[in-house]
């Protein structure tokens, strides 16, 4: 697998972008201290936002870190002839973070609010997580299965949509998951830990992002070491799965991107154009369009 940096550019209205979807030539964002989620055209111009909740941002149009829902993970689900986006807060502390939210795609102001409570209880007795280790930080769909990605640990957990739709409608659904662990990288001794994730349905794979900070506390952002881009062959998958990586690497040689989130663009046979966002920790975020090979 080979991957390109084909640009840069820095995303200004979007603070802390963390999530990313392409959507019928609309790019959707997110941001872990934003109250809205963001509708940007294909030239990353913003061309419409919607609130997510009953949210007092501050001066500055965020929400304060004592008080942002830290919404990490997103994916498109498509049910019963409708498409859906599915946002997830990442449940890394109580109680803002523990909110999840369902966009209707053809009524966009529909947005509904769900808690995530059971569900991440569930996954931390399924996953062996202590609650310090719980950091839901993307989720992908495939083929009829929701993939959610813990950064702690790297754990994997697995569940039928079918099953997952129904836990929307009755929260107290008790899910049946399958949890993988992921080996990952180091850089400088320090783990790579999952940020972003693409379902591609076609090749019944995922491409995904990891990031390296050197921190112990997910709360407490650390110094940004770089990012991994991989993949995960979902037909061999199994516990230590050691998935193929690369480190995304500018053409002027920059290593240090915080990578949060990542979508695909274009699938052709072995070739890829996917769209990335950064989190650059107070600075502005920023657009990464990239091009994966994978032979």
């Amino acid at each position: 697998m080979k991957c390109e940096v084909k640009s840069i550019r820095e995303l200004t209205d979007v603070p802390s972008a963390s999530g990313i979807e392409y959507i019928d030539n609309s790019y959707f964002v997110i941001g872990d201290n934003a109250p809205f989620i963001y509708v940007l055209d294909t030239s990353f111009s913003r061309t419409a936002q919607y609130m997510l909740g009953d949210y007092l941002p501050n001066n500055e149009g965020i929400l304060p870190k004592a008080e942002k829902h830290d919404f990490e993970a997103m994916t498109k689900i498509s049910w019963k002839g409708k498409l859906y986006l599915f946002v997830f807060g990442s449940g890394s502390k109580k109680p803002h973070r523990f909110e999840g939210k369902v966009i209707d795609l053809q009524e966009k102001n529909k947005i509904r609010t769900f808690s995530l409570q059971n569900l991440y209880d569930q996954i931390r007795d399924e996953a062996k997580l202590e609650a310090s280790e719980l950091n839901i930080e993307a989720a992908a769909e495939v083929n009829g299965k929701l993939y959610l990605f813990n950064r702690g640990k790297n754990k994997l957990i697995v569940m039928n949509v079918e099953h997952f739709m129904d836990f929307i409608h009755d929260e107290s659904t008790i899910l049946k998951l399958k949890v993988y662990s992921i080996d990952l990288p180091e850089m400088n001794d320090i783990r790579a830990g999952f940020s972003g994730a693409a379902g591609d349905q076609e090749h019944n794979r995922i491409v995904f992002t990891a990031s390296v900070e050197d921190t112990d506390d997910w709360v407490q952002d650390g110094e940004i070491l770089g990012s991994y881009l991989g993949v995960i062959d979902l037909e061999n998958i199994q516990q230590h799965y050691r998935p193929e990586t690369v480190q995304l690497v500018g053409k002027d040689k920059r290593e240090k991107f915080k990578v949060e989130s990542i979508t695909i663009v274009e699938s052709q046979g072995d070739k890829m154009n996917c769209v990335l966002v950064t989190d650059n920790d107070g600075l502005n975020s920023e657009l990464l369009t990239i091009s994966i090979n994978f032979h």
